[in-house]
């Protein structure tokens, strides 16, 4: 197998599990039962990667698939060589991630303590040290970050044992086999977002994500501490998260923004998108923290002038000095262009 290949896998895994598209040309389908393969394939356009549950290995049109799903603490093994262990949320804290590990949220007590370690993390800037793993991969990523629906729409599709089509491994019925593609993405647009993950003993609270905007900020914090080494995150933290640099921090930063990163009375701004990083003094950092908070210039001028003690004319010219020397390196402070 080429690299190519196993990075489609791999690609497709992704978006099968997180529900995000974009990650592979096509939609992923996931097929419970072989006899249903045949059907599967005339929905599989160009780019599209068909995961198949027990498959035939010498069909070159799939990808096989062996385990379970399904069920906490099991795994799943995809074309023989990428294995996913699959995990709820509430017991990651308390488990070793070894490979690969799927952490889902399946009932009101997994989406309770997301919301929960979420807030703590806000407040103290404590992060569950499992989820910052690279070896973690947060399934309906695309809901949590806010994803439109209408994007969302046939990124996957999985087929049950029974010939049930679900807009996710654990989402709505969207048809049964033998619908038309067509038939299947206008069901799945008309969708409501919590039905892309309708898990049977779980009703997901979309207006708590509503109500906390900073949840795209927080799984991308999660993110960016997989850039960080791991002898290193004892004496690391995240500014915004725990602590601000000029006291009060109004104001979410976009997922996108860079981080500040704060280490040995260092300060260091971290892209995520590229992973570059510029160290920077405590001022610049702080003129940095104020222009992602606020994502406007005017706004984050008069906020640090008196954190820099420094007037308001100075303030203004610091923060288009920042602005424009980073935007000459290709780096958005505020977190909009990507």
């Amino acid at each position: 197998m080429t690299l190519s290949q196993q990075q489609t896998i791999a690609a497709a895994v992704d978006q099968w599990i997180t529900g995000i598209p974009g990650r592979i040309a096509g939609h992923v389908v996931f097929v419970e039962n072989p006899e249903h393969i045949d059907y599967a394939k005339t929905l599989a356009g160009e780019g599209s990667v068909i995961l198949a549950l027990n498959g035939d290995r010498d069909d070159e049109a799939i990808t096989t698939v062996s385990g379970s799903f399904d069920s906490a603490g099991e795994e799943l093994l995809v074309d023989g060589t990428l294995s996913l262990e699959i995990q709820d949320y509430v017991a990651i804290p308390f488990v070793n991630l070894v490979g690969l590990t799927v952490v889902r949220m399946t009932t009101n007590e997994d989406w309770q303590a997301f919301f929960d370690d979420a807030e703590e993390a806000r407040r103290s800037g404590h992060f569950v040290r499992q989820l910052t793993e690279v070896n973690a991969v947060l399934a309906e990523r695309a809901l949590l970050t806010g994803i439109e629906q209408k994007s969302m729409s046939l990124a996957r599709l999985h087929i049950t044992w029974d010939g049930r089509i679900l807009s996710g491994p654990y989402g709505a019925q969207i048809g049964r086999i033998g619908d038309a593609i067509e038939d299947l993405r206008a069901n799945a647009i008309a969708l409501s977002p919590a039905s892309a993950m309708s898990a049977a003993n779980s009703t997901v609270d979309i207006e708590a994500l509503r109500a906390n905007p900073w949840i795209p900020r927080y799984l991308a914090a999660l993110d960016a501490w997989k850039f960080i080494p791991r002898e290193a995150r004892d004496t690391t933290s995240l500014v915004g998260f725990g602590a601000s640099l000029y006291g009060t921090a109004p104001g979410v930063p976009s997922a996108s923004a860079p981080f500040i990163i704060k280490r040995a009375g260092e300060y260091t701004l971290l892209d995520t998108k590229s992973g570059r990083v510029f160290k920077v003094g405590i001022d610049a950092a702080t003129i940095i923290e104020a222009i992602s908070n606020l994502q406007d210039a005017s706004a984050a001028a008069a906020l640090v002038a008196p954190a820099l003690n420094v007037s308001g004319a100075v303030a203004a010219g610091s923060v288009t000095a920042v602005l424009k020397q980073f935007e000459q390196l290709g780096i958005d402070l505020i977190g909009i262009k990507r």
